[in-house]
């Protein structure tokens, strides 16, 4: 080989159990620092909080014994996991669902709370809610279906909600509010939180009590057809149920008070309403839908900097989970500087720091790298907010994969506790890998895959199957040499005749631009006055002069309307040659 990289052996790889990576990770992970990013008490403070102690138990239970939680198993100490690491597992589990259960009572989340905690929960949407099985929180939920979908007469009644967009579904939000319980009720050996019947049966009749005054105004505003008034009053209850955990009805009375919105400001706070709520609910259509719909409202974009911000982060994360990672990684480096905590019910300024550089290392080519990253000063400011995300991608301009794939690594789980990340994470990191692999090998004719493998901390079988997959995909050219355990180039490149072919090319272009000065020299020597077309441009020759021809254009005077006329050099004596 004719240059050596530095190398940095890393400890581990892509192949390793994502169990194994969480345990490391949480001996250093601070979940305080980590969920103080995000608005107290809002939706994604308590998903993210659920997703981390779920993620938790789920890797106890992968790496301990069944009869006994602290206890490694085999495969466990041989992947190089240790007792230290399950028991900071078993902590982290234990703080997550603690301080998601006080997220639930400071809100007063019933709803949610039920469903987490109690062996038996009320299921949203059930179809009986006759007899002793109706709860006061299920005939809250009944209610505020009907009132979600009230009709736009002044009456009280409730009536069904005309506008198609209210009625389409929202994602699986009820299967996933079952997973989370069934998520949880397993773990209930991690962290021991007993269901407090008492307090949720106080809350429910507060609630209740509440619900009634929302309606009352409601009512009152409709009675007067006050527009500014009934959508207040729609707002106040999406905000009331939101805060309950109920995403679903909230979403519906985002919706409904759109048709009261009378200034673009007001269309595009309904939009970033119902945005959030999507991706609360993972209805990432819908998220891309309202989108383009705040885009495209009036003046909102030119004068809400802030706005342009949180529509690009919202579209972003729905791309991202459409798989789209180039397009995502745009739209996250594009992100203007002014957002930092203003979105935080919805992401982080470290979250679009590391979704940026993440998914643009994943699928930007070097050149829109160095144009979206390197050479952004806005996203270069971004990047102070994660030294080592800056670190990495230095090393990875400077070809220095190593030492990039070995911090990109020690990373790799609390990517894994991100709760919109995390399900991309393995994907996002072969296609890393395959780039460096295949910029490693670019400028050489033969590979060493031994010193390939130390590269990229794999031992010579990994590096090999890495290898023979990529030239499977036709993205190396090459062929492998096992016994010599060599990777060499297909076909040597001619360089000379690349040279040549580059000098002949540089050469027409240097002689059609010297022909054509020669020429512009030579009319002026000649006394050739050049104008524009008054009837095309708008302006004729200065005053006092009188105009003769013009150059690939339409002539001036005697010639007829629409004729052009051009310049032969032979026929006028002009010489372009210079002599």
């Amino acid at each position: 080989m004719n240059r050596r990289p530095s190398i940095s052996s890393s400890s581990s790889d892509l192949t390793l159990p994502r169990s194994v990576v969480l345990a490391k990770t949480s001996r250093i992970f601070d979940l305080e620092a980590y969920v103080s990013r995000y608005a107290k008490q809002s939706e994604t403070r308590l998903q993210r909080l659920i997703f981390i102690a779920a993620s938790a138990g789920d890797a106890v239970e992968k790496l301990s014994m069944k009869n006994d939680h602290e206890c490694l198993t085999v495969a466990a100490v041989d992947a190089g996991c240790t007792e230290e690491d399950l028991l900071c597992l078993l902590r982290l589990c234990r703080a997550g669902y603690e301080m998601a259960r006080n997220e639930l009572m400071e809100t007063h989340n019933v709803s949610r709370y039920r469903q987490l905690f109690c062996k038996v929960p009320t299921m949203m949407h059930s179809n009986s809610g006759a007899g002793d099985s109706a709860s006061g929180e299920f005939q809250l939920q009944r209610k505020v279906e009907s009132l979600a979908v009230a009709s736009t007469t002044g009456s009280s009644g409730f009536g069904s909600m005309t506008s198609p967009e209210t009625t389409t579904p929202v994602g699986d939000a009820v299967g996933e509010s079952i997973g989370q319980q069934q998520n949880v009720m397993r773990h209930f050996k991690f962290h021991r939180i007993e269901c407090d019947e008492e307090w949720m049966n106080r809350v429910e009749q507060e609630n209740s009590i509440k619900m009634e005054v929302l309606e009352s105004r409601l009512n009152t505003a409709k009675s007067r057809l006050n527009k500014e008034s009934i959508r207040s009053s729609y707002l106040e209850f999406g905000d009331f149920y939101k805060s309950k955990g109920m995403l679903r009805e909230s979403r519906m009375c985002h919706l409904r008070s759109r048709e009261y919105c009378s200034t673009p400001k007001q269309n595009g706070q309904m939009c970033l309403s119902v945005i959030e709520l999507g991706i609360n609910l993972k209805n990432f259509t819908e998220v891309k839908s309202y989108v383009n719909k705040a885009e495209n409202t009036g003046n909102l974009i030119s004068s809400e900097s802030l706005m342009v911000a949180k529509l690009r982060s919202a579209s972003g994360i729905a791309s991202m989970y459409n798989k789209s990672f180039g397009e995502a990684g745009k739209k996250f480096t594009r992100v203007p500087i002014e957002l930092n905590s203003e979105y935080n019910t919805v992401i982080s300024p470290e979250d679009i720091t590391l979704y940026g550089s993440i998914l643009s290392l994943a699928s930007l080519s070097r050149s829109e790298l160095q144009k979206n990253i390197v050479d952004s000063a806005m996203f270069k400011q971004r990047l102070e907010l994660l030294p080592w995300m800056r670190d990495a991608i230095r090393h990875f301009t400077r070809a220095e994969y190593g030492d990039f794939m070995s911090i990109l690594e020690k990373k790799k789980g609390s990517m894994y506790m991100d709760l919109h990340l995390s399900p991309h994470v393995d994907a996002i990191f072969h296609k890393i890998r395959d780039k460096c692999m295949i910029q490693y090998v670019m400028p050489f004719l033969t590979v060493k895959l031994e010193t390939m493998g130390k590269m990229f901390g794999m031992d010579y079988d990994g590096i090999e199957d890495a290898v023979a997959k990529l030239i499977g995909e036709k993205k190396i050219s090459g062929r492998i040499n096992s016994q010599d355990k060599v990777l060499k180039a297909n076909s040597e490149p001619n360089y000379r005749l690349e040279s040549l072919w580059k000098a002949e090319e540089l050469g027409s272009t240097y002689l059609s631009n010297l022909q054509s000065t020669l020429l512009r020299v030579s009319c002026l020597h000649a006394g050739i006055e050049v104008t524009g077309d008054s009837a095309r441009r708008g302006r004729g020759c200065r005053r006092g002069r009188q105009p003769t021809f013009g150059i690939g254009q339409e002539s001036f005077g005697e010639s007829s309307e629409g004729e052009d006329m051009a310049i032969d050099p032979e026929e006028m004596n002009i010489d372009i040659r210079g002599d």
